[in-house]
């Protein structure tokens, strides 16, 4: 078996760099796309790439794509991830695959391999949710999902069309078409990610393969109850509107824990009047459900409805409850899975199948290429805040592993 060997200092110093660019205003690491830290850390990418004899260009959505030229012409082999962090983020988000792909090319030509086919290491724009409210620009647009009235009527704060900002970063938006992708132009696509939960970190497990991304489902809540004063009014005659929803709160909580692999959270609440002396008339909530199964969705939901009723009656109170779909969910190759595993095999190392909770491009990708997705360990399951981390040793076995996935699929090796 061939080993790459990525170099450890190499990937250190380069995700080391890539923190640099942060907003100096917030604690962690804050790079939004279409900032200016965005476009700092998106002309050092293209340098790395350049130093790994990679043909750089942008293509008309925005992406950064260094390509290695193959005997063949196409399909290609597609890796990498984004640079975009949310606010006050962490270091590895995106980041790790990024450097994971520039690495493995950097490998590859170290040791001379010849590959058949082209190998692309993509830089998505704007993972993350942007200021023009939409998030995966990039991977959407490759998939042919981003329409031209959309980034000619999405707008920033500042007044700034989502066209302006993708033509600020070397798109072509008039022609934001181009950027689409067929599944004849793509042989595999690849991406290398913390695991961004504890999982792994819990097990001792090195390296996740994943099986797919969560579906989505959210839904708003609005509890009607009875203003009245918090004084003169006695507990047996209120219509509490809060307390009602601290029970819906708990019953989602309940009902979601009562489901394997089903996550549920409510995390934002608006009271109304808001005043001390007054007992809450109303109560809005907004909450989701994640999970990779959509019938488990559908039984989730019809649960949680029966305890919002038992609440309605107990409490004289009415719930209304809509619930609509956010997010398909997306199975990944059961053969790219496999193909993961047996590379750990093959180097000894610890892996497991799991599911990913978290979107990412990948989301998009699979819809016109097979696509596989590479875990490393959160340290605590941390992200998206400061404390997150990965051990740059993890980050590098699963490098190597990428290295070999992209060398197997271009070899035509089935094992």
């Amino acid at each position: 078996m061939t080993r790459f060997e990525p170099s450890l200092e190499r990937i250190r110093r380069d995700i080391l760099k890539f923190a640099e660019f942060t907003s100096s205003r917030e604690e962690g690491h804050t790079r939004i796309s279409f900032s200016r830290e965005d476009k700092d850390a998106r002309a050092h990418v293209s340098g790395l790439m350049e130093e790994a004899r990679l043909a750089v260009s942008i293509d008309a959505a925005g992406n950064i794509i260094g390509r290695r030229r193959g005997r063949d012409a196409k399909p290609g082999i597609l890796a990498g991830s984004h640079l975009d962090t949310v606010r006050e983020g962490g270091r590895f988000d995106g980041i790790a695959g990024v450097v994971a792909a520039i690495e493995t090319a950097r490998r590859f030509e170290e040791l001379g391999v010849e590959n058949v086919h082209p190998i692309e290491v993509v830089v998505f724009l704007a993972e993350e949710p942007s200021p023009f409210g939409l998030s995966f620009i990039g991977s959407r647009s490759m998939a042919g999902k981003l329409s031209r009235d959309q980034i000619t009527t999405l707008r920033d704060d500042t007044g700034r069309f989502l066209a302006e900002a993708i033509a600020e970063m070397g798109g072509d938006p008039p022609n934001i078409g181009r950027a689409r992708r067929s599944p004849d132009d793509i042989l595999a696509y690849l991406e290398l990610h913390i695991e961004q939960g504890p999982h792994l970190n819990r097990s001792c497990t090195r390296i996740g393969a994943v099986t797919g991304i969560v579906g989505t489902w959210r839904a708003s809540i609005e509890v009607i109850g009875r203003n009245d004063h918090a004084g003169t009014t006695p507990m047996a005659l209120r219509k509490d509107a809060l307390a009602a929803a601290s029970e819906a709160v708990l019953a989602v909580e309940r009902v979601c824990r009562s489901f394997e692999g089903v996550v549920g959270t409510v995390s934002r609440v608006e009271v109304s009047p808001n005043a001390l002396n007054v007992i809450p008339g109303r109560v809005t909530m907004g909450m989701e459900i994640r999970s990779l199964h959509g019938d488990v969705a559908d039984r989730v939901h019809a649960a949680l409805r029966a305890e919002l009723c038992h609440i309605m009656d107990e409490r004289g109170v009415t719930i209304a409850f809509e619930l609509w779909k956010s997010s398909e969910p997306v199975l990944f190759s059961a053969n790219m899975v496999r193909r993961i595993r047996h590379i750990c095999d093959q180097l000894g190392v610890s892996c497991s199948e799991l599911p990913s909770g978290a979107g990412h491009d990948a989301n998009h990708l699979a819809e016109i290429a097979p696509t596989g997705m590479i875990f490393v360990p959160s340290r605590d399951g941390r992200s998206h805040c400061p404390e997150e981390w990965s051990e740059f040793e993890d980050i590098a076995l699963g490098t190597e592993v990428l290295a070999q996935l992209i060398y197997k699929i271009d070899a035509g090796i089935s094992t």
